[in-house]
């Protein structure tokens, strides 16, 4: 069984695999020493050749020599969507990060000793946005893998996937990250509960990056982080501390900051926090089990289920469209049905936590009026985030005999 897990970054990526006989992921190094697991997120292509592409440590070395244009930025050229052009080679970002995506698997599976395809790959990214998931998943497409391998994540549901792999006595309270890279601090907590025999998982996320930028003085920045760390810990239960980023490495040095944190509590620090988290999300959505009776609400899935009246054979029903707890990305859903004396259609909005059932009623008046069972409507969501739902509802006429009149309901719904 081969499992990957990918996060990839705008500057640097890492990967890992899945070591059944340790329970575990296990990381790729990319060069010596082993500890380092990051690779630049670069390609290359050479001149004068068609098929000449390369990725990482390579890709810097061959730019130095002269001997081929740099690509770098993949993330925030696919976020743009424009075809990139550089010293008269032009090609859509889509087609950089299928170069760097192939040669992430190449390196996970010389490190796992085989030449299988994946069995699933779990991709997370720090900006999880709609712009830059549609360009991977082209990418997806053009290497050649199934796109039922492959799931999406954000680093917040990777967090939560990580920490929850943990022992259960390491998250019985709250579980926090602190993530100091080069743009400065980003905070984020992660909380469980119990709910009629269901672990519901909530999760926030703050930003600092405003209050805490990268700086070397050790000093002001150690100020900082006591600071806010005082201030977001207050009155919260909080069991274990992550530290990751490229801040908390070398010459890190702030004892007080430290010693508040491990305060009552046990702290980590590493620099592959996310990829093992895709890892191990990849692993439980492929094996399944362990995280069976739990709803993940992070910032990147949704927490508010929706739900729709349906009639089956002269019987009530509500149809449930989407559940809470699925990520937001390909979470959309399509049906058909036949209208029976219905003039509208009527949605419940369910959150996670059972507070705040709304019924949202959407009227038909804009659509024909026909006999019972003569007509049809579609009913579709999409979603652009984990809040916002876009409705359509279309009158689809009754095949042959009654056709379409061409009518559109669209509506946004915020969950």
């Amino acid at each position: 069984m081969f499992i990957v897990g990918i996060d990839l970054g705008n500057e640097y990526s890492q990967v890992c695999y899945y070591n059944v006989a340790k329970g575990e992921p296990e990381s790729v190094a990319f060069q010596m020493p082993a500890a380092n697991l990051r690779v630049p997120t670069v390609v290359l292509k050479e001149y004068g050749k068609d098929n000449g592409w390369m990725a990482g440590e390579v890709a810097l070395s061959c730019n130095t020599l002269g001997e081929g244009v740099l690509f770098d930025g993949l993330l925030a050229a696919a976020k743009s969507g424009a075809k990139v052009e550089k010293k008269n080679v032009s090609v859509m970002p889509s087609q950089l990060i299928r170069v760097y995506l192939t040669f992430l698997l190449q390196s996970a599976k010389r490190a796992f000793g085989s030449d299988e395809e994946p069995d699933v790959i779990c991709i997370t990214t720090d900006d999880y946005c709609e712009e830059i998931l549609d360009v991977i998943d082209e990418a997806v497409g053009l290497i050649g893998i199934s796109k039922d391998k492959v799931i999406y994540s954000g680093h917040v549901e990777s967090f939560v996937y990580y920490a929850l792999s943990s022992k259960p006595e390491l998250w019985k309270n709250d579980n926090v990250v602190f993530d100091y890279g080069r743009d400065g601090l980003v905070y984020c907590r992660m909380a469980t509960m119990s709910d009629m025999g269901r672990r519901i998982v909530m999760s926030e996320k703050i930003d600092l990056k405003e209050v805490v930028g990268y700086t070397i003085d050790m000093d002001e920045l150690e100020e900082k982080l006591l600071s806010v760390s005082r201030e977001l810990f207050d009155r919260k239960l909080i069991t274990t501390v992550y530290l990751t980023g490229e801040g908390f490495e070398g010459d890190f040095s702030c004892e007080r900051f430290i010693n508040f944190l491990c305060n009552r509590r046990r702290v980590f620090a590493g620099q592959n926090l996310y990829a093992k988290g895709a890892c191990y999300q990849a692993f439980e959505t492929r094996v399944g089990g362990k995280l069976k009776d739990f709803i993940i609400g992070c910032s990147e899935r949704i927490t508010t289920g929706i739900e729709m009246k349906i009639c089956d054979r002269g019987v009530d029903k509500i149809l449930r469209l989407v559940r809470p707890g699925v990520n937001w990305y390909k979470a959309g859903c399509s049906y058909d049905f036949i209208v029976d004396d219905c003039r509208e259609v009527e949605l419940f909005l369910s959150p996670v936590t059972g507070k705040g059932k709304k019924l949202l009623k959407i009227p038909l008046t804009d659509f024909p009026v026909r006999e019972d069972k003569a007509s049809r409507i579609n009913v579709t969501l999409d979603f652009k985030s984990d809040s916002c739902c876009k409705l359509k509802i279309t009158d689809m006429g009754f095949g042959e005999f009654v056709k379409s009149s061409g009518k559109i309901i669209e509506e946004d719904i915020m969950l």
